[in-house]
């Protein structure tokens, strides 16, 4: 949750939602935001932005965890328990990212008009179409051999 949370947090200066943020979380309702009305995007970037300030602390945290987990590897000899407790911070830090993004996307949600919540809805659901779609035909629209995304 955390990582779709950060476009609302730092989005490009014009508004927009930018493009989609790396990782497996992220793709999850950027796209969908995406082809919200501009309104309800800016509604739901107002809300989120509001939390943002909970979560910066958290993201500095991640970062001193990579830095030690780049330490760790790079260390002779090699320091497992090193770079398990690098790993073990940084798995902290995004699981208290993603509880804050989760708590303040519920939150945005509840501030929204029904129809714009069913605005949203709709979105994610023809977002999980496209990348449904995406996935079964590859990028070039031409069917490949990876697998169809678990049911959920």
């Amino acid at each position: 949750v955390a990582l779709i949370s950060v476009p609302f947090f730092k989005g490009p200066r014009d508004g927009g939602f930018g493009p989609m943020p790396r990782g497996h979380g992220a793709a999850l309702m950027h796209g969908a935001f995406r082809e919200l009305p501009e309104e309800d995007r800016q509604e739901i970037r107002r809300a989120m932005r509001e939390k943002f300030r909970e979560i910066r602390p958290l993201f500095r945290e991640m970062h001193e965890a990579r830095a030690a987990l780049a330490d760790a590897l790079a260390a002779e000899p090699y320091d497992e328990a090193a770079a398990r407790a690098a790993f073990d911070d940084m798995s902290a830090s995004m699981m208290a990212m993603s509880d804050m993004g989760r708590d303040a996307m519920l939150e945005t949600f509840a501030k929204l008009t029904p129809e714009q919540r069913q605005r949203v809805a709709e979105a994610m659901r023809k977002d999980r179409e496209r990348m449904t779609r995406w996935r079964k035909n590859g990028p070039d629209g031409e069917p490949d051999d990876m697998p169809p995304p678990p049911m959920e």
